[in-house]
């Protein structure tokens, strides 16, 4: 495909197409590992119109949107997780769209919002059943672990990776 991606802050207007955008990609994801009923109920929570108007509305959290012709296709949000200088960028893309760049161009904008919160350290945590995001977080983080993870009401094999803000 040959589109414009454009990476811009998440408004309280682009709330329902997030919510889209994430029911596409947990369930393309997540349903043979967590099962629909569990992706269900996390998206309920997770994404509950009120969590993401927070989301907008707080400044040390950035949440941001991918748009092609003016189409929300990802997101990605991300904060200070540990005053130690660790931040988490959490990042889905819609899968039509899936390896089309969309996921790099988030990174991008999240890591300059990141460095201006002085986080030195992105550590973030993927299913290791998750193909997709394992293939990805391999491209452009480093491997720090394993670990477990309680989600859907299971506990699931995590890969933990890094990225050094301090090199980039």
């Amino acid at each position: 495909m040959s589109f414009q991606i454009s990476v811009r802050p998440a408004t309280e207007h682009d709330i329902t197409a997030i919510q889209q955008v994430a029911h596409a990609a947990w369930h393309a994801v997540y349903d043979d590992i967590l099962g629909g009923e569990a992706v269900d109920t996390h998206l309920s929570e997770g994404y509950a119109r009120n969590v993401l108007e927070r989301m907008i509305d707080v400044d040390d959290v950035g949440l941001f949107v991918a748009t092609v012709d003016d189409d929300v296709v990802g997101y990605a949000s991300c904060g200070m997780t540990d005053p130690v200088g660790i931040g988490d960028l959490d990042l889905y893309v819609h899968p039509d769209y899936w390896g089309e760049g969309i996921g790099s161009e988030l990174l991008e904008r999240g890591k300059k919002h990141l460095k201006s919160l002085s986080v030195r350290t992105i550590r973030d945590e993927v299913l290791v059943d998750n193909e997709v995001g394992n293939a990805f977080y391999r491209t452009h983080f480093d491997p720090a672990g394993e670990r477990t993870a309680r989600l859907g009401g299971k506990e699931l094999p995590v890969n933990v990776y890094e990225l050094s803000l301090a090199r980039v």
